[in-house]
């Protein structure tokens, strides 16, 4: 009887390939992002309760894994340490109380690429019979590859409708009292100028590079800023301003990712105070919704609004005093 390892068909060997593939590609993107920390994985460490110095290490951790998985002596490695990282990430999610699909199923695609594609594993699962005959061993493994095919089929066609099902669109509101009256609270936004004393990102990237162009103030007024990877790239147009009520801004990002959304700022007098609503909304097209597996859009952006919020407080406060 003889030990020798069959080797993997091709069709059975790319079928392993391409399903690998996924996981690889995702798992690769998302440690590269740990590495650059642009705003949205910082904020999401923050959300998550890790503290963002972990992002460079984690980063590492995750690529490493992906790299002993995607090389085929170290492949079962790879899934082994894989599986616990992404079971870790199974639990973070569950913990916050968000969907923990995603982790889950690039766990599943992980051993069902491996499993085509690696002879060891199928080795361990085969049926019985005299693993010296190869007639033996193709016919068993022709319904397995079926099913495995199958199986993953489903899972694709599963991911897709559960993707299908985020909504279309995003909302994120936020609100604050300001002991201030509504002139002196819409100066603050009315004005990008003025943006630096209290927006939640100016301190992501002292040397960030700003530029004006358009209006000085109002509609019209244009915001362009270039920075780190924690604040990537884009402009605002300010495109609707009603004084001491309303003001509208088209936020456009280029980088990390380019899209664009309706930033609002709604502005109500309360007696010798100011209701401020800062809110954004825009439409999610399908990666928008892949996004909204991973990171719950409301915590993470509605963080960086509420200390946007408390930091326009304290100077209009502050200036109104004076």
């Amino acid at each position: 009887m003889s030990n020798a390892t069959t080797p993997v068909s091709k069709r059975m060997l790319w079928a392993g390939r391409i399903v690998s593939a996924v996981p690889i590609l995702m798992l690769i993107f998302s440690g590269v992002m740990k590495l650059v920390k642009p705003a949205p994985v910082v904020e999401g460490f923050a959300h998550l309760g890790y503290p963002e110095s972990l992002a460079l290490g984690i980063g590492i951790l995750e690529l490493v894994c992906t790299l002993l998985y995607l090389m085929p002596r170290t492949s079962v490695l790879g899934a082994i340490l894989l599986t616990g990282y992404l079971g870790g990430a199974t639990a973070t999610h569950v913990r916050v109380g968000e969907p923990s699909f995603a982790p889950v199923f690039l766990g599943v695609l992980v051993w069902v690429g491996l499993y085509l594609r690696d002879e060891r594993l199928r080795a361990l699962l085969r049926r019985r019979g005299d693993p010296s005959d190869d007639s033996t061993q193709r016919r068993g493994l022709v319904p397995v590859l079926k099913k495995v095919l199958i199986g993953f089929a489903a899972i694709v066609v599963m991911f897709v409708i559960v993707v299908a099902l985020q909504p279309s669109a995003f909302l994120v509101v936020r609100s604050a009292t300001i002991a201030a009256p509504p002139s002196e609270v819409f100066a603050q936004v009315n004005d990008f100028h003025n943006w630096e004393t209290w927006s939640p990102w100016t301190k992501l990237d002292p040397t960030c590079k700003n530029s004006f162009e358009g209006a000085p103030s109002g509609t019209g007024a244009v915001f362009v800023w270039s920075g780190n990877d924690q604040v990537g790239e884009g402009r605002m147009t300010l495109a609707e301003s009603r004084p001491h009520e309303l003001i509208r801004i088209k936020l456009d990002f280029i980088r990390p990712f380019v899209s664009t959304s309706t930033t609002e700022f709604h502005f109500q007098p309360e007696g010798e105070q100011t209701e401020v609503r800062w809110s954004m909304s825009g439409e999610n097209d399908f990666l928008g919704k892949v996004f909204c597996l991973f990171m719950n859009m409301d915590k993470t952006v509605g963080g960086d609004f509420e200390r946007g919020l408390a930091q326009m407080k304290a100077v209009t406060e502050a200036t109104h005093k004076k």
